[in-house]
C-alpha cells in the first residue's frame, strides 16, 4: 500500500512538473511572438514614439468610440506631444483572432492588437522596447511596466459599488511609475493616507481637467418659454443614469415647460429601454442622441440646467467644466474631483448621490431664478482657472522633466 502511494506522488509530481513546463514554454512562445509584432509596430514610425496604453478607445472591431473623457483627453494629450515633435501612438486591445489595425484620429495613432484577454494585453505591452516613453492611461493593473513612464488616474478606478478595496492590488499598480499624473485631489489624498509610509516620497502631480474658455462661452439665445436640462454623459449606472431616471417623472410633471436631453453613448439594453419608455411618456420633452465632441458646444449653449449625478469613480468631469464655462447651473454630486470644481450654492450645486437630494437640488434651481443668474455668472468665471492652456502648461513641464 505504502509502495503504491509513494509511486502515486512521483507520478503526481511529475505531471505538476510538466504543467508548469508546458506553461513556462507557452509564455516564452507568447513573449517572442508578442516581441515580433511589437517589433513591427515600432519600425513602422519614422523616429521613436510616445506609446499611449489604454484598454480601449475602439470597441475592438475598431467601428466604434466611445467618445467619452479618457477619449478625449489622450487625443488632446496627443496634440501636446506632437507639438512637441513627438510621435504618438495609442496601444488597445482588438479583435481576438487576426492581425492588429490601425486608425487614426487627428494626431493620435492608434493600434488594436489581437489578443485574447486582458492578461495577454499587459504582456504584450512590455515587448516595447524603442520609444521615447510610455503613458498609462488609466489607473489599472498594468502587469510589469517598462520605463521611462507616466500613469494617469482619470479618477478612483476602484471606486465601485460592489466589493470592497484591496489596498495591496492598488498599492502595487504605482509603485513602478516614475511620473504619476492625477486629474482630481481625492486620488492623491486617498493614496497618501492609506500608504503614508510606502509613498511618502513618491511625487504626485496634481493636473485637473480642462475646458477651452475661448471656444465654450455663453450664448445668449432666444427665450423659447422652455426649460433645457442636460444629462452631457455617457448613460451608464456608475455616471448616475438611473438616479436621474428615477427623478425625472417627478419633475417633468411638476414643471411641464421642461425638455430634458440625454447626450452620450447608453451602454446597456436595459438603459435604452429605460430612455425609450421615458421618451414615449414624455412626449417629444425626453430626448436621446450622440454628437461628436466638437458638436456639444452648441448642446451647452441651448441648456439651463445640467445635471453631473455620479455615483462612483469619478474624477474632475470635462462635462462639468464645459457646462460650467456655457453658463449652464451645473447639479453635480459631492463623487470623485467633483468637489474640486463646484462649491455649493457659489458656482452649482452640490449634493449628495440620492434621488431626495437631487430632487430638492432641482427645484431650487427652476424656483430661483435670481440665485440661478448668480450661480450662472460665478460658474463662468470658476471655468476660467481650468483653462486649457494652463493644462497644456503643466504637461509640458511634465514631458520635459523625463
Amino acid at each position: 500500500m505504502i509502495k503504491v502511494v509513494k509511486r502515486a506522488l512521483i507520478v503526481f509530481r511529475n505531471v505538476i512538473t510538466l504543467r508548469r513546463l508546458r506553461k513556462f514554454i507557452y509564455a516564452y512562445i507568447k513573449k517572442i511572438k508578442y516581441r515580433k509584432i511589437a517589433q513591427q509596430i515600432e519600425l513602422s514610425f519614422s523616429k521613436p514614439a510616445v506609446f499611449i496604453f489604454q484598454h480601449q478607445f475602439f470597441d475592438c472591431s475598431a467601428k466604434h468610440c466611445f467618445n467619452g473623457g479618457a477619449e478625449r483627453y489622450v487625443c488632446d494629450l496627443a496634440d501636446i506631444l506632437t507639438d512637441m515633435g513627438y510621435i504618438p501612438c495609442l496601444i488597445q486591445m482588438g479583435n481576438k483572432k487576426g492581425h492588429f489595425w490601425q486608425k487614426n484620429v487627428d494626431n493620435l495613432e492608434i493600434i488594436g492588437i489581437s489578443v485574447k484577454n486582458i492578461e495577454d494585453y499587459t504582456a504584450f505591452l512590455q515587448g516595447f522596447r524603442r520609444y521615447e516613453f510610455v503613458i498609462y492611461s488609466g489607473y489599472t493593473d498594468w502587469g510589469t511596466k517598462i520605463h521611462p513612464n507616466i500613469l494617469i488616474s482619470h479618477g478612483v478606478t476602484w471606486d465601485t459599488q460592489d466589493k470592497d478595496v484591496h489596498s495591496q492590488r492598488i498599492l502595487k499598480v504605482i509603485q513602478d511609475v516614475d511620473n504619476f499624473v492625477s486629474v482630481d485631489v481625492n486620488t492623491i489624498s486617498w493614496l497618501r493616507t492609506t500608504f503614508s509610509k510606502t509613498l511618502s516620497k513618491k511625487r504626485m502631480n496634481y493636473i485637473p481637467n480642462y475646458v477651452d474658455t475661448k471656444k465654450y462661452v455663453p450664448l445668449k439665445r432666444k427665450n423659447d418659454g422652455k426649460i433645457h436640462l442636460l444629462f452631457p454623459r455617457r448613460a451608464s449606472a456608475e455616471r448616475g443614469y438611473w438616479l436621474v431616471s428615477t427623478a425625472l417623472p417627478y419633475i417633468l410633471k411638476k414643471y411641464q415647460n421642461i425638455v430634458f436631453d440625454f447626450v452620450g453613448f447608453a451602454h446597456t439594453d436595459a438603459i435604452r429601454r429605460d430612455i425609450k419608455k421615458l421618451s414615449g411618456q414624455f412626449l417629444g420633452r425626453v430626448n436621446h442622441y450622440v454628437v461628436k465632441p466638437n458638436e456639444m458646444i452648441g448642446i451647452y449653449q441651448k441648456t439651463d440646467i445640467a445635471i453631473i449625478p455620479t455615483l462612483y469613480s469619478e474624477g474632475t468631469s470635462l462635462s462639468c467644466l464645459e457646462a460650467q464655462a456655457c453658463g449652464n447651473i451645473v447639479i453635480s454630486t459631492n463623487i470623485g474631483g467633483l468637489a474640486n470644481l463646484i462649491l455649493d450654492g457659489y458656482n452649482g450645486f452640490l449634493i449628495n448621490p440620492d434621488i431626495y437630494d437631487l430632487t430638492d437640488a432641482l427645484d431650487r434651481a427652476l424656483s430661483n431664478p435670481l440665485l440661478c443668474e448668480k450661480i450662472s455668472l460665478n460658474a463662468i468665471e470658476v471655468a476660467k482657472a481650468f483653462d486649457k492652456t494652463i493644462w497644456i502648461s503643466k504637461w509640458e513641464s511634465i514631458i520635459k522633466s523625463i
